[in-house]
């Protein structure tokens, strides 16, 4: 893995992007010259401070999943959240989506489990969150009563130019 990164790099050139948080923090293991970044620090460095935002939604929840609380990402995530709403929801309730890679696929009551009190921290006029990881953002999107998407999608909804 060390050398196909290595490649991908091309020796440390370039970044290697991923979206999502838990294959940033898998990736990471690999010691070797290839940094690599997830969505949270690829928008926050290269892409946010090109966008002008037009729009921005009176609140998004934001879930911080297991992997980039590992990666201490959380900071990132909500300025990018914050950069696109008025006002951001820390879902507080869910630490864990339940859905552990793949797992939560294929025993969906692992994901209703550890999202049940989701609900509970979606705030009045709250109507979009965001994970940087896309089974949790499907498993919330069921059981939380919002639609959560990735940051790189709200940050492009938020920069469309306003017709």
């Amino acid at each position: 893995m060390k050398r196909e990164l290595s490649a991908l790099s091309d020796a440390g050139r370039l970044s290697v992007v991923t979206d999502a948080s838990t294959c940033a923090k898998h990736l990471r293991e690999f010691p070797g010259d290839a940094p690599v970044l997830d969505s949270a620090q690829f928008l926050m460095t290269h892409v946010l401070p090109r966008l002008a935002i037009t729009r921005k939604l009176p609140v998004v929840a934001v879930h911080h999943n297991c992997s980039a609380q590992r990666l201490s990402e959380q900071p990132m995530t909500e300025a990018l959240a914050r950069a696109c709403a008025d006002k951001i929801a820390v879902l507080n309730s869910v630490t864990c989506c339940g859905y552990a890679g793949d797992k939560g696929l294929f025993f969906p009551e692992l994901n209703a489990h550890a999202t049940r009190f989701a609900r509970s921290d979606i705030p009045a006029g709250c109507t979009l969150g965001v994970s940087t990881v896309s089974t949790c953002a499907s498993g919330l999107s069921e059981h939380a009563g919002v639609p959560f998407v990735g940051l790189a999608s709200l940050l492009e909804w938020a920069s469309r130019p306003i017709q």
